[in-house]
């Protein structure tokens, strides 16, 4: 047994160190947890949903005190849960800014995806969600996200996102060449409905955000970013009208305003880095557009 202990004993002290050294290492959610607890007093604005926003919305662009909490792959079930936290935080907030569209309406939960390991990014660094189970612990116990974060702090030494929360790595020199072919199909795939219960689901979460919003006075404005348009044409019918029944259902019942610019002939080929993604030209553009918005 001693010699096992013995043997042992240098492989937790190394885990124990890397750990250590990559909790260390900024990533999106320490950045915005921080950021949160800097300026909560006098945010007016926050960004919610996923990818779509959390590349497409630049905070700094905004008329108002605004930060972007969007984040990768976030289902609609972590953005209610940060808006539970942080809502009652922010004694100027008006407003709440959320994609819904194609790409989270059909999501199914974050922690049953090969994505699960970052459920636990939002229990350590931004103290929410039920994540509880042993696997969302360490960050070691995903290997693949932890090489990757450490490849890439040593490849830029730059946090994931600006102070305010967008990203900026979608810069149109670093599109890849078939953006608009093949990937578009690929895109496509990830977003078809798979569970039309969990899509149900998804939209009593929804209409949840919405209900919560009303009771406290903030203005929901929810965004269709834009998509090139072989992705827009891509879409199922079925998925198309339950997309347009939800947002409608949250804009009757509950005063959500919608802003689709999912389709929206102004933004071209440059301002698009991937079918659903938008460069920072892009970014730019949209923001400038929600700037406009009343």
């Amino acid at each position: 047994m001693r010699r096992l202990a013995l043997f042992l004993l240098p492989l937790f002290l190394l885990a124990a160190a890397t750990e250590f050294y990559v909790r260390q290492l900024p990533n999106s959610y320490r950045t915005k947890a921080q950021m949160m607890g800097r300026m909560a007093d006098s945010v007016e604005t926050i960004v919610l949903g996923n990818s779509h926003t959390y590349y497409g919305i630049r905070p700094e662009l905004l008329p108002y005190a605004a930060v972007n909490l969007a984040n990768v792959s976030q289902t609609l079930d972590i953005d209610l849960l940060l808006l539970e936290y942080y809502a009652p935080r922010c004694p100027r907030l008006h407003t709440i800014i959320l994609s819904l569209d194609n790409s989270n309406l059909f999501d199914i939960p974050m922690q049953l995806t090969d994505e699960w390991f970052r459920c636990g990014y939002y229990r350590r660094y931004m103290h929410l969600g039920p994540y509880y189970r042993p696997r969302y612990w360490l960050e070691i116990f995903h290997f693949e996200s932890t090489r990757e974060k450490i490849k890439k702090w040593n490849r830029q030494h730059r946090p994931d996102c600006t102070p305010l929360g967008w990203n900026t790595d979608n810069s149109i020199d670093q599109r890849h060449p078939d953006w608009n072919t093949t990937q578009v199909e690929h895109v496509l795939q990830r977003h078809t409905c798979r569970d039309w219960q969990q899509a149900a689901v998804n939209r009593s979460t929804l209409i949840a955000i919405a209900r919560y919003c009303q009771d406290r006075h903030l203005r929901l404005l929810l965004v269709g970013t834009p998509v090139y348009a072989a992705y827009t044409s891509g879409i199922p019918a079925d998925q198309q009208a339950f997309l347009q029944a939800t947002r409608q259902a949250a804009s009757d019942n509950y005063g959500a305003q919608i802003l689709d610019l999912s389709c929206d002939s102004t933004f071209c080929g440059s301002d698009f880095f991937d079918p659903d993604h938008l460069t920072h030209e892009g970014a730019s553009k949209l923001t400038l557009r929600l700037a406009t918005t009343r």
